[in-house]
């Protein structure tokens, strides 16, 4: 039992540093009122070592027996009682050469086409560090495609972005000539579908055959062989027997 209680106290710790203080270490960004969804929180935690057995069950655990309880909950949200630490989002004046951010490898071709736009959260999650970058991907797609921003370009277009948090910038939308990534996979053309008709007519072939009205021809010429040689065999035996007629007529009874 204490030692149950010591391991609630140390998830609660470390609860409260995620969501009170540096939520951008474990690629989360709070909405205004300091809550994230609990779906990402779990994700974020269960990505850290000694954590990853955590459930939403721990939380309702936690709460139980922590006092004072050190987060809320509002429907499928969570976030820390105390944030009096947790960071504002600024405006970012002092932004790195390039940014990194990962999207759906389904919708690369569009991006590369149209730019990038804000899907599961309010903005545009970018990192200064590819890794930061690719596990918040992977938390959408097992192969999430990569892409370089370039901040130059985008002062160019007058993007503006928020800090939140040291490790993530913020921003409403990246046109399509600020970044760089892999290349485009080629399109596969779609197989052409068989002609439904062509296939009704195979299936209703199969296995059948064409009769003749024909009478086929008989093979003579083996009928022919086959009494020819029985015709010479009678015909030795009928010789070897008059041979014998002879010779006894000849030589008399002593044959």
């Amino acid at each position: 039992m204490a030692n149950r209680q010591k391991q609630m106290e140390q998830f609660s710790k470390f609860t409260k540093y995620m969501l009170g203080r540096r939520p951008d270490e474990f690629a989360l960004v709070p909405d205004k009122d300091g809550y994230v969804k609990i779906k990402e929180y779990l994700k974020a935690v269960t990505e850290t070592d000694g954590f990853g057995h955590i459930r939403r069950s721990h939380i309702n655990e936690m709460l139980l027996v922590i006092n004072p309880a050190p987060v809320e909950l509002n429907a499928n949200l969570i976030r820390a009682v105390d944030r009096s630490r947790l960071p504002e989002y600024i405006t970012c004046n002092d932004l790195p050469k390039l940014l990194y951010v990962c999207i759906n490898e389904k919708s690369y071709s569009e991006v590369s086409s149209n730019g990038i736009r804000p899907t599961f959260f309010e903005k545009i999650i970018c990192s200064g560090s590819p890794s930061l970058a690719e596990k918040i991907g992977k938390r959408r797609d097992s192969h999430p495609v990569l892409l370089t921003v370039h901040i130059k370009k985008t002062k160019e277009h007058g993007i503006i972005f928020f800090h939140s948090g040291e490790l993530l910038f913020l921003t409403d939308y990246i046109p399509a000539d600020c970044f760089t990534g892999p290349p485009l996979p080629r399109e596969i053309s779609p197989k052409k579908l068989p002609d439904p008709v062509e296939t009704y007519k195979k299936q209703t072939q199969a296995g059948t055959f064409h009769l003749s009205m024909l009478k086929k021809p008989e093979n003579k010429k083996s009928d022919k062989s086959h009494k020819n040689k029985r015709k010479a065999g009678d015909l030795s035996w009928k010789n070897n027997k008059k041979k014998f007629r002879r010779e006894k007529k000849r030589f008399g009874d002593n044959f």
